[in-house]
């Protein structure tokens, strides 16, 4: 059960504010301050001095929601377990637990927030409190009749609730299973409580400990990152201190080249004290900073005893066994950092390879769909231009066989009427010309033949029997000599076309009148 049934979250608002366009500005509030509800929750909405239950249908803008001062949200589970624990003397020296536990369903919400019922356990433990005679259905019998004893007050509870069932305002409490506890069960069960406590403690303060380490962890590595940044600083001061020395070094050497005769000056007074100093260096030299000779030479001189003597060399030799484990330790750890870079160096550039390869592979993939894309749309270009010219091809052929089939028209309509006006004039009336076989010449042209394939089919102006430009000769000649002259035949050249273009009907009635 939760800590806080039945209510699971309390909000209280203040007044709503005025949101939304600038010309539809209206009261409401945010969706932030409307609380999310669960399959079995409710929402209580107070608006002044009544309480208004919600199941999560009303919006922001609800003039409950608007003018509400509080909502609560209910849990309305059916049946959810609340455990109560008391005490009861017994007949030895110790106590009885009693635990009772309640099944608990919420039957009107509004009441239940109205009179603010928080704390469920509590309210059942006076329940449980104000049985009568619950306080003594134990005191004449030992541990032992633990059984005996949750009987009797099972019973007795069973009895109570029947004749008094638990009051709690919206709630209906059923009551359940009851257990009595020993004091050694209880020490157990609270032990076995401190126990997963404890296991819990311990998990956490894990988990710390591992955030800690792996927060010291990176802090190392920061600081390993700021050493190797200071050692390349110390090596570039390094440099530049070895060009201050040795500048420091050449002025020296030319102050001492000045300085040399003051050196041959002061020669024989370093010679008077020559002895002093050399006495000076061998004592130094005997004991200079070693412990272990300068303690022989004060136990030699008498200023310590043998036992002095030998408690010194023996915490000499501890520290320098201690130093020396000190070097090994320190010496294995640079070997196992050393070893755990080199082993990051290595991984490292195994996952640089891993992404490079990744990296061409991915490349070369799409450089292959690219070609394949490219290929496509070439194809799709080059058949829709093959479809084109095909088009066009056939719409120049039937545009060429219109102009054929027009143009073959018009010269029927042209020989026609020529024959009509020659017929009119009685241009056919001499036995020279055959007007029977020049109507019968005026006859349809294929469409699908030229004009030279026409005339090479004797299928032109003058007819199958007569070329067009030996009639037209014919004709000229007759016009031009009289009725009674007859005109050489004309050999077809390509000006005949010409001139029947310039054959004037109204030009020939003078000539025939003549």
């Amino acid at each position: 059960m939760a800590e806080n049934y039945p209510l699971v979250e309390q909000r209280e608002y203040g007044r709503a504010e005025k949101r939304g366009g600038l010309w539809r500005k209206r009261m409401t509030r945010g969706d932030d301050e409307l609380p999310t509800v669960a399959a079995h929750h409710v929402r209580v909405f107070r608006v002044g001095e009544e309480y208004v239950e919600d199941h999560g249908q009303l919006r922001a803008d609800d003039p409950v929601v608007v003018e509400a001062s509080s909502v609560t949200v209910v849990d309305r589970r059916i049946e959810v377990p609340v455990v109560v624990e008391t005490r009861i003397p017994s007949a030895e020296a110790g106590d009885f637990t009693v635990r009772a536990s309640f099944y608990c369903t919420v039957t009107d919400p509004c009441a239940v927030v109205r009179d603010g019922v928080t704390d469920v356990e509590a309210l059942l433990l006076a329940h449980l409190r104000e049985v009568p005679g619950l306080t003594e259905d134990g005191s004449d019998l030992p541990f032992v009749d633990a059984a005996a004893v949750r009987a009797r007050i099972d019973a007795r509870l069973t009895a109570y609730h029947e004749m008094r069932p638990s009051v709690v305002s919206g709630i209906r409490a059923r009551h359940g299973a009851v257990e009595v506890l020993t004091p050694e069960e209880m020490s157990a069960y609270v032990e076995e409580m401190e126990k997963a406590r404890r296991n819990r403690e311990r998990d956490r303060r894990q988990e710390e400990m591992e955030q800690q380490a792996a927060l010291d962890r990176a802090l190392r590595e920061a600081e390993l990152e700021l050493k190797r940044e200071e050692i390349r600083n110390l090596q570039a001061m390094r440099k530049e201190r070895h060009r201050q020395e040795e500048e420091t070094l050449r002025t020296a050497f030319e102050r001492g080249a000045g300085a040399e005769q003051q050196d041959y000056e002061l020669e024989i007074e370093r010679r008077r004290n020559r002895f002093t100093r050399e006495e000076i260096e061998q004592d130094i030299k005997l004991v200079g900073s070693d412990p272990v000779a300068a303690d022989y030479l004060a136990w030699r001189n008498g200023d310590i005893s043998a036992d002095e003597l030998s408690q010194r060399l023996h915490a000499a030799e501890e520290r320098w066994d201690t130093r020396k484990d000190d070097r090994l330790r320190l010496d294995r750890e640079y070997e196992l950092t050393r070893r755990g870079l080199d082993r990051e160096d290595l991984r490292w550039q195994v996952e640089r390879d891993d992404h490079r390869q990744e990296l061409t592979r991915k490349e070369e993939r799409e450089e292959t769909a690219a070609r394949r894309h490219e290929a496509a749309r070439r194809w799709d270009l080059e058949h829709e231009d093959r479809l084109r010219r095909r088009q066009e091809e056939r719409t120049d052929a039937k545009e060429l066989q219109r102009d054929q089939r027009e143009w073959a028209k018009e010269q029927l309509t042209v020989r026609a009427t020529l024959g009509k006006q020659a017929i009119d004039r009685g241009l056919f009336d001499s036995t020279m010309y055959d007007a029977g076989a020049f109507i019968n010449s005026v006859g349809d042209v294929p469409f699908n033949q030229t004009a030279s394939q026409g005339a090479a089919a004797g299928v032109g102006v003058g007819g199958p029997e007569t070329p067009n430009a030996e009639l037209k000769g014919e004709v000229k000649g007759q016009l031009r000599g009289g009725p009674g002259r007859t005109a050489p035949a004309a050999e077809p050249t390509a000006d005949d076309g010409d001139d029947a273009d310039d054959f004037d009907p109204a030009n020939q009635e003078g000539s025939l009148g003549h």
